[in-house]
């Protein structure tokens, strides 16, 4: 496009998008992608959000805690030990306490069958871990995303502020060109007033978009933790992330990896676990204790006894809330069940529609770069042709306003086919399309 040739620009929106029933849009073939060594490229502005956003540090630490629960439902199934320090106080006449004053007791008390309990807690206990990975690589994914969208509304007014400096250079020409008309007396005063109208809505506008790249700048400092300007952003700017595979494929690698449908899908197995816990509560569970006592309330001086015991004990609540614990949580596990259709579905729905976006934006992009060249075209053609008499100023001015806002309009396509071809990417390979984004 006539931007790029006239300053150089690095950025590249090409994607040779084909479209057919069987494969949909695909991407032309690249090398894998990796974060890149410079500063200010988008790969590195996702490796420093991730390695930097509190959000992450967060849900690591609940990731630990997970974990450490894990080693909890573990020791479950080790004896438990237990000391009892008794010092009785009684009258002269109660022969029950004539015995030594204080009474020491060791027990040392092994589940022996608990109805399935304590593996239902180890098993809850993995879930949940699985369930905080998937809520850690969910933030993460998050994370990655809005840095790709706050990019992205830089990238669209960094090209708008360009296009509109550019237009107002030629603003510039044509009010001077204007001026020196009615110097000559070859033009009206109105044409100049409309020149310097014209001039000062582009002025206008660059303002507009110069607060709204400030404002996507703040927004992507604020992401990976230390300020960034537009000449680093600017000096590697991000092209449309390429693919090569079709709606189907990208629907199954979405379903697959999401991490919103993990984490649905481990809370379902935490809910089956609290199901088998709650069944296990209305059994006895029985256990093996091994008793040492020291002193005796009874005897003075009486020798160490050892005791051994097979017992059982139950863990009923009140009247029959252990069944109604269980019906409650059958109920739980179907509405975690219906939670992972219900992930399943917005990925799909948010892939599909990205899917689209991409094939629309790319056919919007090829129509957009061509009625560029034809707006220069006829902005070129009507100047000339003024010269000769046979154009008005007014056409002049509008041919130029259509060319401007041609490029304006590219500006925007642009932004929105880089925002969702990386989202594609990342919402279908995960993070790790890209080296250093820490799979």
């Amino acid at each position: 496009m006539l931007l790029k040739a006239k300053l150089g620009l690095s950025f590249s929106i090409s994607l040779g998008l084909s479209l057919s029933p069987s494969s949909g849009f695909a991407l032309p073939e690249s090398s894998s992608p990796s974060f890149k060594s410079q500063t200010g490229t988008l790969e590195s502005l996702i490796g420093e959000a991730l390695s930097s956003h509190p959000s992450q540090k967060s849900q690591f630490l609940l990731l630990q805690s997970a974990l450490a629960g894990v080693d909890s439902a573990r020791w479950q199934f080790y004896p438990t030990p237990s000391v009892a320090v008794e010092s009785a106080s009684a009258s002269s006449t109660d022969s029950a306490y004539s015995g030594d004053k204080t009474v020491t007791i060791l027990r040392l008390q092994q589940p022996l069958w608990t109805g399935g309990r304590l593996t239902a807690g180890l098993q809850k206990a993995e879930a949940n871990v699985t369930a905080n990975r998937a809520i850690q690589e969910d933030t993460r994914q998050q994370l990655a995303l809005r840095v790709v969208q706050t990019y992205g509304d830089w990238l669209g007014a960094y090209l708008k502020i360009l296009s509109t400096e550019k237009n107002m250079l030629v603003h510039v020409q044509l009010r001077g060109q204007v001026k020196r008309r009615i110097e000559q007396g070859m033009s009206s005063k109105s044409d100049l007033i409309q020149a310097v109208a014209r001039l000062e809505s582009l002025i206008s506008d660059l303002t507009v978009v110069r607060t709204q790249q400030d404002i996507a700048l703040s927004r992507l400092g604020q992401l990976i933790g230390r300020p960034v300007a537009t000449s680093a952003l600017s000096s590697a700017l991000a092209a449309p992330h390429p693919m090569n595979i079709g709606l189907a494929m990208l629907l199954k690698q979405a379903q697959s990896i999401n991490p919103s449908i993990q984490k649905a899908q481990a809370q379902a197995r935490v809910q089956e676990s609290i199901i088998a816990e709650r069944r296990a509560d209305l059994y006895p569970e029985v256990y093996l204790r091994a008793e040492q006592q020291y002193g005796n309330s009874t005897y003075r001086n009486a020798p160490s006894e050892s005791r051994l015991f097979i017992g059982l004990s139950s863990h009923f609540g009140p009247g029959l809330s252990s069944r109604s614990g269980l019906q409650g949580a059958q109920s739980q596990h179907l509405a975690a069940l219906e939670d992972v259709n219900t992930q399943e579905r917005a990925v799909s729905e948010q892939v599909q529609a990205d899917f689209a976006l991409a094939a629309s934006s790319q056919a919007r992009l090829r129509t957009l770069k061509t009625s560029l060249n034809a707006a220069q075209e006829i902005s070129n053609s009507y100047a000339r042709q003024f010269l000769a008499g046979r154009k008005t100023w007014l056409d002049v001015m509008n041919a130029a306003r259509d060319l401007a806002q041609t490029e304006t309009q590219l500006a925007d396509i642009e932004s929105t086919q880089l925002v969702v071809t990386w989202r594609l990417a990342i919402t279908t390979q995960g993070l790790s399309v890209m080296a250093g984004g820490h799979p």
